[in-house]
């Protein structure tokens, strides 16, 4: 639940409180200039548990949305830079407009928390062709994300292993196993001929576009 002010000089104010395993965190974040007479830009809900995929750079963007295409049954798609003014606010409109998939290009831990306490569901594109770079990448991320790890046969899933194995991520994180076929079904390319990164933002891209259409889904049922 999400609970909107504004500061003193006028800017946008939430807070929230995150459960992380057996820890409780009060988080409050001041998302920049909005208009005092404006209604709030979401609801209690905040980002209502959108997913965001949150890439290392822009270089496989469309690749993660043709996996949310394909997957989510042509989801509402959004990108955003993680340098934009006001990123959080961006979010937060973005959602309330109807975005049902949003994709941060050159992103990392801060985007992922932001995702995080805004009541969305960050789902984390690692580095795997470099491994030196995933815990750069995941620095300042203090709050648990979805990490969408690409399938693949026994040798695939060994090369994978070895990336993230020193990381021990899922002591912190939710590593979620993903066929990210699907976005090159829908991309019209060939999954062999390509990097483990295009692999890895594949997989974001086809969870992302599966919780997409698995909120569609719980709203109609809600009537939401």
């Amino acid at each position: 639940m999400i609970v909107y002010g504004r500061t003193s000089a006028g800017a946008l104010r939430v807070r929230t409180v995150l459960e992380v395993g057996v820890e409780t965190h009060d988080v409050t974040l001041e998302l920049g200039a909005w208009p005092e007479d404006a209604a709030d830009p979401a609801g209690p809900l905040g980002l209502a548990s959108t997913p965001v995929v949150v890439l290392p750079d822009d270089r496989w963007t469309d690749l993660a949305t043709a996996g949310a295409l394909r997957a989510g049954r042509q989801p509402a798609c959004l990108r955003l830079p993680a340098d934009g003014p006001r990123l959080g606010i961006q979010l937060l409109v973005a959602a309330t407009e109807g975005a049902e998939v949003i994709l941060i290009e050159a992103g990392g831990g801060p985007q992922l928390d932001l995702t995080r306490a805004l009541g969305g569901r960050p789902l984390a594109v690692l580095p795997l062709d470099r491994p030196e770079e995933i815990g750069r990448y995941l620095a300042g991320c203090a709050f648990d994300v979805h990490v969408p790890v690409p399938t693949g046969d026994d040798r695939f899933r060994a090369r994978v292993a070895a990336a993230i194995e020193t990381f021990h991520l899922e002591m912190r994180h939710h590593l979620v196993e993903v066929d990210p076929t699907p976005a090159f079904a829908e991309a019209g390319s060939n999954p062999s001929e390509v990097s483990l990164d295009a692999l890895a933002a594949a997989a974001a891209g086809v969870l992302a576009g599966r919780l997409a259409a698995g909120g569609r889904r719980w709203r109609a049922q809600a009537g939401v």
